[in-house]
């Protein structure tokens, strides 16, 4: 199957039966994210990240970045030209809300890069809405104040490392739905990250001893799981290998299945 349109106008180019990895294309988010599977047919539904779900057969579909990429920035173009348009005429924008939580790919031939039930970092509830913000909250301006205000509240914590984690994890999700629109978000998301990979261990440390004085705790690492997407994307496999080894060694079984698949993609 060579580069056909579907019956709905989607782009297909893969082949079934055959694993491969692919470039999928979300309409609904308009982001592009890997995959590997073995599709059977053109029916097996797909689920993104961002919640939206449908058939193979409605997805676009590529064998490369590149051409997916390109696929991208001709419907951004038509999403910004259409949205300009609009405002133009003084036609509200339609409005849109959180999308449905992702539940795991339990009855399906898709295989996610991410276990939600081991690592239980909720990616999609810091998706950013385009539709809920105006261009002026998410001009350089606007996103440098937002910026401040964390770096504010990051001082004010003290040395109550599980608040940090916690502020930090916020600033992860905030950021990595804007480090595409400005490179302050991009820098401070890296960061931040970093700094709470860094933190990782006195963060489990932490949690098990207010655990032992009877608190209940929950700790998730949105750290990994938003770093390694990014990585993915930008094809940095080496770093991404790095993150994925490391949140092994913390406990994080997911990621186990993640280093794996990363060696075998390296060659090593």
């Amino acid at each position: 199957m060579a580069d056909r349109i579907s019956d709905e106008g989607f782009v297909q180019d893969y082949e079934l039966r055959v694993e491969q990895e692919l470039w999928l294309y979300c309409r609904l988010c308009r982001r592009t994210f890997p995959v590997r599977f073995k599709p059977k047919h053109d029916k097996v539904k797909l689920k993104c990240l961002c919640g939206h779900e449908g058939p193979l057969a409605e997805m676009d579909v590529f064998r490369d970045e590149a051409a997916a990429k390109e696929h991208a920035a001709f419907y951004d173009r038509v999403y910004h030209a259409a949205k300009g348009a609009l405002k133009e005429a003084g036609i509200p924008l339609p409005p849109s809300g959180k999308y449905d939580a992702v539940s795991p790919f339990k009855d399906s031939q898709f295989e996610s890069y991410f276990n939600p039930e081991e690592d239980q970092s909720a990616i999609e509830d810091g998706y950013f809405d385009d539709w809920s913000e105006s261009d002026s909250e998410v001009s350089a301006e606007a996103i440098q104040q937002r910026l401040a205000e964390f770096e504010l509240d990051l001082a004010s914590i003290g040395d109550d490392v599980l608040a940090r984690h916690d502020l930090l994890s916020e600033l992860i999700e905030w950021t990595y739905c804007r480090r595409h629109m400005h490179d302050d978000a991009l820098k401070r998301f890296l960061e931040a990250c970093g700094e709470d990979i860094e933190l990782a261990s006195e963060v489990i440390k932490a949690a098990k001893e207010r655990m032992r004085q009877g608190e209940k705790q929950r700790i998730s690492f949105t750290s990994f799981k938003h770093l390694l997407i990014h990585l993915e994307e930008e094809r940095e496999l080496e770093h991404a290998l790095v993150v994925a080894e490391r949140a092994a060694k913390l406990g994080l079984k997911a990621y186990i299945k993640k280093v794996a698949e990363l060696r075998m993609r390296l060659g090593i």
